[in-house]
């Protein structure tokens, strides 16, 4: 029995660092520059008084960057997948900080007072341990979070470059098909001496389903009228071919002909209509459609075949994921891909994104 089939993008979203790897190298000296900055005269104290000054600062450095590096590796990410709002995660990071921070500073104040002398204050060296923390992670996390953003744009970019070539390469394969290429040369050849004039037309829309494939790769997006043209070449090669067997169905709506798409981000749903839709049926009926609904934009290939799943024809499926991702990195997760089985028979790819 067919049913509705939602196809998502396969979404194994690499692990971001939440703390720069250059931290490791800053760890050792930060005592030191702690001291520098913080203690007023330093250079003018006795040596002995100078490094004891810099070993106040190096015991709570140590312990505390011993903590939280491991803590912000391994334990944060995990935690912070649980936080859905930037507030939540911002209170989840300050009461994991102050937590860990004052746990700490109770249980490293004895090696403190042994090694520095005199008995500290453990509320003023439990404040000064949150503080030394702070200090230490929230800028550490603003600098890599810039670094994620960078690192995110780019791999969406990198992304978009590798759906757009494989559309492309899958688009030329399609075209230079052995199958696809000889048919429409054997309909050609066989119109020459009945239909000269269709024979001439098929063959320069062959020849413009090549120009645009091959054009594809220098665009990022092309309005929808423009997509639309290749559709109506493609279906009239294919009409040529099959003659009254295929009866097709075209029609864009005017308000949504210049939206920008994907180039050949239709080419696998109409292919597929025909292939699974006509196969060895004696007559068969494909329709494509566009249309905005509210603030989004549909697009729909429907066939009146045996439905989703029931075709002798056996793909791969590489298109359709390739084409759902496509539409996630061009249009953001509100994007969506139907296919599913028609109530009156047959099947229904449907497109949705919300239209700039």
């Amino acid at each position: 029995m067919s049913q509705s089939v939602s196809v998502p993008v396969s979404g194994n979203e690499p692990v971001e660092p939440l703390l720069p790897r250059e931290l490791l190298f800053f760890y050792p000296v930060a005592p030191v520059l702690g001291a520098v900055l913080l203690l007023n005269g330093l250079f003018t104290l006795p040596l002995a008084e100078a490094l004891q000054a810099v070993l106040k600062m190096l015991i709570p450095f140590g312990v505390m960057t011993g903590l939280f590096h491991p803590l912000y590796v391994f334990v944060m990410p995990r935690l912070l997948r649980r936080v859905s709002t930037r507030f939540g995660r911002g209170v989840l990071h300050v009461s994991v900080v102050t937590a860990v921070a004052s746990l700490a500073s109770v249980a490293i104040l004895p090696v403190y007072e042994y090694f520095c002398g005199g008995q500290g204050n453990a509320l003023q060296f439990a404040i000064t341990c949150v503080i030394i923390s702070m200090l230490m992670i929230f800028p550490a996390m603003l600098l890599q979070g810039q670094r994620n953003r960078a690192l995110r744009v780019e791999r969406q970019a990198v992304a978009e470059r590798q759906a757009l070539l494989r559309a492309q390469l899958d688009a030329l394969q399609a075209r230079t098909n052995p199958h696809f290429f000889f048919n429409s040369i054997n309909t050609v050849a066989s119109l020459i001496a009945d239909d000269p004039v269709l024979a001439e037309r098929t063959l320069e829309r062959l020849s413009d389903l090549f120009r645009y494939a091959l054009d594809s790769a220098r665009v990022k997006s092309v309005p929808l009228r423009q997509e639309f043209a290749m559709v109506q070449d493609f279906l009239a090669i294919q009409q040529a071919r099959f003659g009254e067997r295929l009866t097709t169905e075209v029609h864009l709506a005017d308000d949504v002909a210049t939206v920008e798409v994907p180039p050949l981000l239709l080419q696998p749903l109409v292919e597929n209509a025909v292939l699974h839709g006509l196969g060895q049926r004696a007559g068969g009926h494909v329709t494509v459609k566009a249309w905005r609904v509210g603030a989004r934009v549909r697009i729909d290939v429907t066939d009146d075949g045996p439905g989703p799943g029931e075709s002798k024809h056996r793909g791969s499926q590489t298109s359709v994921r390739d084409l759902s991702e496509r539409l996630k990195l061009t249009f953001g997760e509100g994007a969506e891909f139907l296919l599913r089985a028609r109530p009156t028979g047959g099947c229904l790819a449907s497109v949705s994104f919300a239209a700039t």
